[in-house]
């Protein structure tokens, strides 16, 4: 890596990394809360219903993982959820002790509606960048993948840039 000082990191350079992640951070939660308010939905709730769809029944234990909940909290998520008729708990056909969670019809049109109005932002902020939307996402993809790595501290890989 060029950025690297005699084997270590420029604390400058992870300064501005951190900095553009927080901003990134909360950018990306003021747009959110904007862009579905008219959903009905909160940010947290939002975020489980798309994180259900993308992982297409997925169990409790799961969805926490993927969200990085702890598990009483996506439980009262879901309540709310299942509350506003976008989500149904069902029990595991394999395993009775497993709650998975699945979107219902109403579910299924609001991560529609979502979508759409993240599709649009997202578009427009791509179109705004100077390097190709594919090479912006795959690096993003690799920030994303490298950050789980240090969650889940898992042992560095060599770069590839």
């Amino acid at each position: 890596m060029p950025d690297k000082v005699q084997g270590r990191m420029d604390t400058q350079v992870v300064r501005e990394f951190a900095s553009n992640l927080r901003r990134l951070e909360q950018l990306h939660a003021a747009q959110l809360r904007e862009g579905i308010g008219a959903h009905g939905v909160a940010v947290a709730q939002c975020q489980c219903l798309l994180a259900v769809e993308d992982l297409d029944h997925p169990s409790q234990n799961e969805l926490a993982e993927q969200l990085c909940l702890d598990k009483s909290t996506l439980s009262r998520t879901i309540e709310g959820l299942v509350r506003s008729g976008l989500v149904v708990r069902a029990t595991d056909a394999v395993d009775r002790r497993v709650s998975r969670i699945r979107l219902t019809e109403k579910g299924e049109a609001t991560c529609a509606s979502i979508n759409a109005t993240n599709d649009a932002l997202c578009r427009r902020i791509l179109e705004r960048l100077p390097l190709a939307a594919e090479t912006v996402v795959e690096t993003f993809a690799s920030v994303v993948k490298a950050t789980l790595a240090v969650k889940f501290q898992e042992p560095a890989e060599e770069s590839q840039m």
